[in-house]
């Protein structure tokens, strides 16, 4: 779930970066900062501490990021520090993401199969509901044995069951 203060940092990032064309690439840093505070537990407890003072927080992301991600991603980054909200890093990329991918015409789609789907599969299921919402779907598969046979596909907040298990529960309930 993202806050509206999330939402309107991701929004202004989203501005500047659409207005310079620069939205994969800021995209881009994003996904490489938060893979790096998520996988360095020392960073993470620097980044994320609200007691470490704003000048030591910058300065670390001066050494860090300053000469690997775009002006406009590092100018960010330092208006978070200096607004107390690097604790919403995560949650401003996924509303970034959200963003940049609406203005690309392009879904985030999570297809949940009891099997392993193959790339063609994944592709045809794309392109079907793709058309559908007319749209281009950027699947992620996940594994559920616990399904038992058929497909889950979650889209934004739209959710398509076709499992075997629901439709078996939905048999029972009739029963």
């Amino acid at each position: 779930m993202s806050s509206a203060v999330g939402k309107r940092y991701a929004r202004a990032l989203f501005d500047v970066a659409s207005e310079r064309g620069k939205i994969d690439q800021v995209e881009a840093d994003l996904v490489a900062i938060v893979q790096a505070v998520e996988q360095s537990e020392d960073l993470s407890k620097i980044f994320m501490h609200p007691h470490i003072a704003v000048p030591a927080k910058k300065s670390l992301i001066d050494d860090l990021f300053k000469s690997h991600v775009e002006e406009e991603t590092f100018n960010f980054l330092n208006v978070l520090i200096e607004s107390g909200r690097e604790m919403q890093l995560v949650e401003i990329y996924r509303s970034f993401v959200k963003l940049a991918n609406d203005a690309r015409g392009i879904a985030e789609a999570v297809v949940t199969s009891a099997k392993p789907l193959t790339a063609e599969e994944q592709s045809e299921l794309a392109e079907k509901f793709g058309h559908t919402l007319h749209k281009k779907l950027r699947l992620t598969a996940v594994v559920d044995p616990s399904i038992l046979g058929g497909i889950i596909i979650k889209i934004g907040d739209r959710l398509y069951d076709g499992s075997l298990k629901t439709k078996l529960e939905t048999f029972a309930q009739k029963a």
